[in-house]
């Protein structure tokens, strides 16, 4: 058995990656020429797209030098961790209910002196729960982040269809109840 690591990414994966970089270069064209920084990146970027067109037998490590690149720019799409493989509209609705929702949170904890001194990290947080969040950023994130987990369950367990639109409402639809259906009749079926 061999201890080299496993380099391969398939044509998919590389091209669904490597559009969004593709896509980032096009959108920030005139920074990307008036900054002198930036421009050495995209360099950097470029050279590791054409060396994993040509290998695809060591695309995670291009990948790997890619992300690195990329970290520090400005409006960089690629985020930390595992990509989503949740359909984009879907990604989108729930980055727009978020920030909906920061919004609101923000301003429900500016104007109500009673919110932040009631409204406690929760006791899940083993070392400051019950302690109460420093600013409204904080709260407001706290709540975007569990809006957005709780839309994520309802659109995995097909509860929502992920569209996101305040005037049409959301349809979320109840869950499933684990108990049978009972005889609604009330007749006695031995009869």
């Amino acid at each position: 058995m061999s201890d080299e690591k496993d380099m391969k990414m398939s044509d998919d994966d590389w091209n669904n990656r490597i559009t969004k970089v593709q896509t980032w270069m096009k959108e920030h064209k005139d920074l990307i020429k008036s900054d002198e920084e930036i421009s050495d990146s995209v360099s950097i970027l470029k050279m590791n797209i054409k060396r994993g067109d040509k290998r695809s037998e060591m695309r995670k490590k291009y990948w790997n030098s890619i992300l690195l690149e990329g970290r520090n720019l400005p409006e960089w799409p690629i985020q930390k961790g595992k990509e989503s493989s949740l359909p984009q509209h879907v990604q989108q609705s729930l980055k727009d209910i978020s920030a909906a929702v920061v919004e609101a949170y923000t301003e429900f904890w500016n104007e109500n002196e009673i919110i932040q001194q009631v409204a406690v990290i929760s006791d899940r947080n083993k070392e400051v729960g019950g302690s109460p969040h420093e600013n409204a950023d904080e709260f407001a994130k706290g709540r975007g982040l569990a809006v957005r987990q709780r839309f994520t369950k309802y659109f995995n367990d097909e509860r929502w269809d992920g569209q996101f639109d305040l005037e049409a409402g959301f349809s979320i639809e109840p869950p499933e109840s684990d108990e049978e259906e009972s005889d609604e009749s009330g007749e006695d079926s031995a009869n």
